[in-house]
């Protein structure tokens, strides 16, 4: 049997997170895209291009300011998208390497690619069907600030860098509610994941 694809995405602060790992204790392997995208920037090449694209200054002492990095490739739209013309091409590769291997493993029920950039990125093109994680701006905004330790007006920048809930309602075969008590996220999960091997209908 051929294990689908399930790319997973959503906007900054809405839950995505809570989902994947609730899909990963059902069996799921997941591909974390953002931890590829920081382990990328390990890489000589890329480490260079980020430099010539947001300064230097960005890497101090051989180490990369993952912050001031942060600050100013999420400053605007074109900044993301210069970000992604860098990381982009040596993200889709380990992609691919994980994607044949979880494939080849008899104990993975499906596979998740989550990946905040998933369509801007082209990876929907591995997916067999895809879902989108949406929660209302406020409660997206206090999970940023307290996840990520920023003010309040550069976490307002980086969601205002981002596509609108409408990209989304669009672009993803699927919706997962964001505001959904993360206790209650495993048993939803679980429905919705049956629901994707063809078990039961909702």
């Amino acid at each position: 049997m051929v294990k689908p694809v399930i790319g997973l995405t959503g906007p900054t602060g809405a839950g995505k997170s809570t989902w994947s790992a609730a899909f990963q204790k059902l069996g799921g392997a997941v591909i974390d895209c953002d931890k590829i995208a920081r382990e990328v920037t390990d890489h000589a090449e890329v480490r260079q291009a980020l430099q010539k694209e947001f300064g230097a200054d960005i890497l101090q002492n051989g180490t990369l300011n993952r912050r001031k990095l942060a600050m100013r490739a999420f400053a605007d739209a074109d900044s993301v998208r210069r970000l992604n013309s860098v990381t982009h091409p040596a993200i889709r590769k380990i992609i691919l390497q994980q994607l044949q291997q979880f494939s080849r493993d008899d104990t993975v029920k499906a596979i998740f690619l989550d990946a905040p950039l998933l369509f801007e990125g082209g990876l929907e093109q591995f997916c067999t069907m895809t879902a989108a994680v949406l929660a209302p701006q406020e409660l997206r905004l206090s999970r940023i600030l307290k996840r990520d330790g920023i003010s309040k007006d550069e976490a307002l920048r980086r969601m205002a860098s981002q596509h609108d809930d409408s990209y989304f309602r669009s672009h993803a075969d699927f919706l997962l509610d964001g505001a959904t008590l993360p206790e209650k996220v495993p048993s939803a999960a679980a429905k919705q994941l049956s629901v994707w091997l063809g078990e039961e209908n909702l």
